[in-house]
């Protein structure tokens, strides 16, 4: 049985809930803040990179941005050596609500953590770092050996 139960995913849906709450933005998705971080992030970054980094299909990953370009959050423009392929960038606004955003989930964790004493997060925090940085680590990679043993596990399909 998984030990953490999920718990880590369910405190992160929760953050991010409380993010869109608080900013006002309940028409964006969860995904859609994602986006607007990851063009934050990668400047120029194509539709076909992002979708290949979130798994989706072509059509979800180009509606998620004209409507993303529509609010005034990202830039879409043609790619100078392939016009067809279409680059994004963030705007100012765009950069404005990213920066609300992070100052928002700063306040969701300093609150969350409020009640735990100088030793819990001593001890807390190491073992979040060991945690983080093994995900980021496996990511890196594209989870070729996690999904390895994965398809191990579930009789040699990592479909389902």
């Amino acid at each position: 049985m998984d030990p953490t139960r999920r718990r880590i995913r369910k405190i992160d849906k929760d953050a991010q809930r409380f993010v869109a709450q608080a900013l006002g933005n309940t028409n964006l998705s969860l995904s859609d803040y994602d986006m607007i971080h990851t063009v934050n992030r990668r400047p120029g970054i194509t539709q076909e990179e992002l979708r290949k980094k979130y798994c989706l299909d072509k059509s979800t990953i180009a509606r998620r941005a004209a409507k993303l370009e529509r609010e005034g959050y990202i830039e879409r423009r043609s790619h100078p050596e392939d016009g067809r392929r279409k680059q994004l960038f963030i705007t100012e606004k765009g950069k404005v609500l990213r920066n609300a955003k992070v100052e928002a989930e700063s306040f969701f964790f300093e609150w969350l953590t409020a009640d735990l004493t100088p030793q819990e997060l001593a001890q807390l925090c190491p073992l979040l770092d060991r945690i983080q940085l093994r995900s980021r680590d496996e990511r890196r990679q594209q989870f070729q050996h996690l999904l390895e043993v994965y398809a191990q596990s579930h009789g040699g399909s990592s479909n389902p």
